[in-house]
């Protein structure tokens, strides 16, 4: 269970620096690109802020989870369980979390250069967060 904790802690360690990242990415294009548009700089901001909320959500759930050892025995079976086990490898959730955040990376740099792709970028990453989804629900009450 120890080792399950670390890995735990490390996973959360990991989505926090690439959230960090993306703010640094952000922050510093926005300072080196004063004639940054309005569009640019409300879109950056909020996906900035989203992405900063992500990253104290995770850190919260991991501490919620440290101190209630039931949450965590749960959340470990659900990791070792075969049929999660299934079910995370149908819907591709390791590739999604990586995917997700280049797309984040491209649309923070693009809305720097251009609004259109930015908007298509936003649009490709909800698109997949709704994929996920819908393939998660499916994949559960299939097997």
């Amino acid at each position: 269970m120890e080792k399950f904790k670390k890995d735990l802690a490390a996973k959360t360690f990991l989505t926090f620096a690439a959230v960090i990242f993306l703010d640094a990415v952000y922050w510093i294009f926005s300072a080196f690109k004063e004639s940054a548009s309005g569009f640019t700089r409300g879109f950056g901001g909020g996906l900035s802020l989203a992405l900063l909320g992500y990253g104290v959500f995770q850190a919260f759930r991991l501490y919620m989870l440290k101190i209630d050892e039931k949450k965590l025995e749960e959340l470990y079976r659900k990791s070792k369980d075969e049929r999660y086990a299934l079910i995370r490898e149908k819907t591709a959730s390791g590739s999604f979390a990586a995917t997700t955040y280049i797309v984040c990376l491209g649309a923070i740099i693009s809305s720097f250069f251009s609004q259109e792709i930015t908007i298509v970028l936003a649009g490709v990453i909800t698109v997949m967060a709704i994929c996920t989804l819908c393939f998660k629900f499916y994949y559960e009450r299939k097997y």
